[in-house]
């Protein structure tokens, strides 16, 4: 079932989601991720380029600790300036109040440092991150693909809220297995996985409008669509 934009429901009262997860890089941003504009700033650009073909744990760990010997001579101040000009999705800043107006709790869920995460949250105004962090002793509390799902989980399980009850919108293959636990799962990536089919597909979408279907009556509960 195909879908354009003009067949898109109006708005309306929340049909039973209490909380709605967006990735971050690529969905909640557009452009470089925050880890290619911090390589830039602090001049990694050449490194990172092949760290961002990291897919396996194994070797997203790696990447991590290999960035982290760069990251350590940067400052806080430096990491947010480097990452203060990327682009946000257009309509990202409204789309997250309109979901909070209507009651539904927001989080950012992303792979990439927590202190990114931590930054655009604070930006856009979302109730809650999660991302990677050093622990500590030179490693990483590492958020994976696989482990955005138990994340979101072990989140929405605090607040009180059922996987019923839980959105998601990502934009890549490493959002899959987030989107795949929720009940209403929204791609903004402009191609599918072959072996995905979310309950929205809009590639590159504003998250204003993203927000307006998930706040329109019934709509999480329409048969899964693209346009």
């Amino acid at each position: 079932m195909t879908r354009n934009r003009a067949d898109l429901p109006a708005p309306g009262a929340p049909a039973g989601i209490r909380l709605v997860a967006f990735d971050l890089d690529g969905t909640l941003t557009r452009g470089q991720t925050c880890m290619e504009a911090i390589a830039d700033a602090l001049g990694f650009a050449d490194q990172m380029a092949a760290w961002e073909q990291s897919r396996t744990e194994q070797e997203l760990t790696a990447a991590r600790l290999s960035m982290w010997e760069h990251l350590k001579h940067g400052s806080s101040q430096d990491i947010i300036a480097a990452i203060a000009g990327i682009p946000l999705a257009p309509g990202a800043a409204d789309g997250i109040a309109a979901l909070r107006a209507a009651g539904i709790r927001t989080v950012i869920v992303s792979l990439t440092l927590a202190q990114c995460v931590a930054y655009f949250a604070r930006r856009l105004g979302a109730d809650a991150h999660i991302g990677t962090e050093p622990d500590g002793n030179g490693g990483f509390r590492h958020v994976f693909p696989a482990t955005k799902p138990v994340l979101l989980a072990q989140h929405a399980r605090a607040l009180g809220i059922p996987a019923q009850q839980v959105a998601a919108a990502g934009d890549s293959p490493g959002d899959i297995p987030m989107l795949r636990a929720a009940r209403t799962s929204i791609y903004v990536g402009a191609t599918l996985p072959g072996d995905f089919t979310p309950t929205w597909h809009l590639p590159q979408a504003p998250i204003d409008e993203i927000a307006r279907i998930i706040l329109a009556p019934g709509s999480p509960d329409t048969q899964p669509a693209s346009r």
